[in-house]
């Protein structure tokens, strides 16, 4: 079975520890090496993403807030241009009001000064044909003071002195 030899034992415990000590050396030494060599790596990629994530969250944070800003100040443009187009058009219509009232009342006194004129005919055209009509019926001609006094009485008698002519008198 088992026998124990102790040269052997010996040499294998020699062996073993040369063989430990040449993996030590050219083995585990740099597979060490390469392993910490790696988890640095991998350390400082963390942090750097753990960096660009921060940074990530500091852009957006910043840009939700210029965001908001830039809304809240394309809000204030809308209701100042509403505001401006409200008072313009306000203005516009007072204008146009204004000018409508001014030619209506130009149109009155237009309106009335044609009456007055039209009146003024119309008075001479009926002095005209009272004088004729006088003086066929009288058969002669009248002086100034029978043909004015008989004007006025041809007035009176069509109530031509009493017309109102509107707003104007």
């Amino acid at each position: 079975m088992l026998s124990i030899n102790p040269g052997l034992m010996i040499w294998t415990a020699i062996t073993f520890g040369i063989a430990v000590f040449v993996l030590w050396r050219f083995a585990f030494g740099p597979l060490q090496k390469v392993i910490d060599e790696r988890r640095a790596r991998i350390a400082e990629s963390l942090e750097t993403a753990e960096e660009t994530r921060a940074e990530a969250v500091r852009l957006l944070n910043e840009y939700r807030e210029t965001l908001g800003s830039v809304r809240a100040e394309a809000e204030e443009i809308l209701e100042r241009s509403r505001k401006a187009g409200d008072t313009t058009k306000a203005e516009i219509l007072d204008e146009a009001r204004r000018q409508a009232q001014r030619t209506v009342e130009k149109a009155q006194e237009q309106l009335e000064r044609d009456v007055r004129v039209a009146l003024q005919e119309l008075k001479g055209e009926i002095a005209g044909l009272t004088l004729l009509a006088t003086e066929h019926v009288v058969g002669k001609s009248l002086d100034d003071d029978d043909h004015r006094r008989l004007i006025d009485e041809a007035l009176r008698a069509a109530n031509l002195d009493d017309l109102e002519l509107g707003s104007g008198r």
